[in-house]
């Protein structure tokens, strides 16, 4: 699921605000952070294993919110030193910034260095406009493919063919809104993770939708159980976005175990090692490498033009990972190749950047040498089963990317 935690609105009062000028644009130099923020971004500045360009580009977006363009600009340059390819355009918060010629600078830079890609093509169009669908898995036996739908708390399957029916009905055996999915392939049941309101629970399905078994962590507080793997021998690891964890259910076992994250924020997306011996777990400001005991944990390094933060859906590929980042800079698929010792990124590009295809991308799922997504999930119209701006839904649209 988009991570909401990094973009959360300062409303801050702007009488008196000074103006200072910059270029043709009018910038205002007054509204501050809460300290409560300020904290949090000091602690975060502090780990230099962090993402630190979208640490600050992140602060330049509070900043923007809280009505001091001016220091929002100047964090966003600093941001965008190194030129990863964060690009600020299509954010609405600065809006405030796009007449002025510093800013423009930024983005022509960030632009000029990654062009846009446009790889992909539309396969499949569900046409329930409020599916509000968040999560993607395919069948590895034949590509079928199963949609999981926040506001209905539902799975949709499509098969090969085309066609588009209901895997799992409506609130199922009380089914949450559904998030991450995957197919077993050892028996073709369908796992998926699950929430509402703070409530959470992991889900297992048999091939036909029949509901086999359910989960609940049992510590107490709020859960936000979001994407998930299974390992070839019937462990599923699932990651919670709320309580900073990640929680292993073994195979045979009918009881959640935690595994500690050590305070990152929003853990979401998730990926198995082709050796089965690492755990790739995405958080709001980078990747952490764990073992599958949870002992040993390493953050990710990566070049200073790569950005590793907001991977929402993240998945292992011939050494490399596939991530969709949809938290702030333009909506983008990318492939970060590993270090020969798995610890660090050694290099990345974009597959999928600037395109019509990525109106809000969340997760896919990767069948043969291709990789399948949602286009447009919408998530940003629902919020704890409610929908806003109703009128203005679209049908679901799937597109395949090509991985060769």
């Amino acid at each position: 699921m988009i991570m909401r935690v990094s973009i959360a609105v300062l409303l801050l009062s702007l009488a008196g605000d000074v103006l200072a000028q910059s270029g043709e644009c009018h910038l205002a130099a007054t509204g501050e952070l809460s300290p409560e923020r300020q904290k949090i971004f000091q602690s975060l500045r502090s780990d230099s294993a962090l993402d630190q360009a979208a640490i600050q580009f992140n602060m330049a977006l509070d900043y923007a919110q809280a009505g001091n363009s001016s220091k929002a600009l100047s964090v966003l340059e600093q941001a965008l030193s190194q030129a990863p390819w964060l690009d600020p355009s299509s954010e609405e918060a600065f809006k405030p910034l796009r007449g002025c010629a510093e800013f423009q600078k930024l983005v022509a830079r960030v632009q000029q260095k990654y062009p846009p890609v446009a790889a992909s093509r539309v396969v499949h169009t569900v046409p329930e406009k409020d599916l509000i669908p968040e999560g993607l898995a395919s069948d590895p036996a034949d590509g079928t493919l199963y949609i999981s739908s926040v506001y209905h708390r539902k799975i949709v399957k499509i098969t090969p063919q085309g066609r588009i029916s209901n895997f799992v009905s409506e609130a199922q055996d009380g089914l949450l809104g559904a998030l991450g999915l995957k197919v077993d392939p050892r028996d073709q049941s369908v796992w998926v993770a699950s929430e509402r309101a703070g409530q959470a629970a992991l889900f297992h399905f048999d091939r036909n939708g029949r509901t086999l078994a359910k989960y609940a962590p049992e510590e107490k507080g709020k859960h936000l159980l979001n994407d998930l793997v299974i390992t070839s021998q019937g462990d599923v690891f699932v990651t919670d976005s709320e309580d900073s964890s990640v929680y292993k259910l073994p195979h045979g076992s009918g009881k959640l175990v935690r595994l500690d994250l050590q305070k990152r924020p929003y853990p979401n997306g998730i990926a198995l090692s082709g050796d089965e011996k690492s755990l790739y777990v995405a958080h709001a400001f980078g990747i952490v490498a764990m073992s599958l005991n949870g002992n040993e944990i390493h953050e990710l390094t990566a070049p200073k033009d790569v950005s590793l933060a907001q991977v929402d859906g993240l998945y292992w590929r011939k050494g490399s990972l596939i991530g969709i980042q949809n938290g702030f800079g333009a909506n983008r698929i990318v492939e970060l190749r590993l270090a020969a010792d798995g610890r660090g990124v050694s290099s990345g590009r974009l597959l999928e950047f600037r395109s019509s295809n990525l109106e809000l991308p969340t997760t896919g799922t990767i069948y043969k040498d291709d990789f399948y997504y949602i286009v447009n999930t919408q998530v940003d119209h629902e919020n704890d089963g409610k929908l806003t701006r109703e009128e203005t839904l679209q049908p679901v649209r799937i597109a395949v990317l090509p991985l060769r």
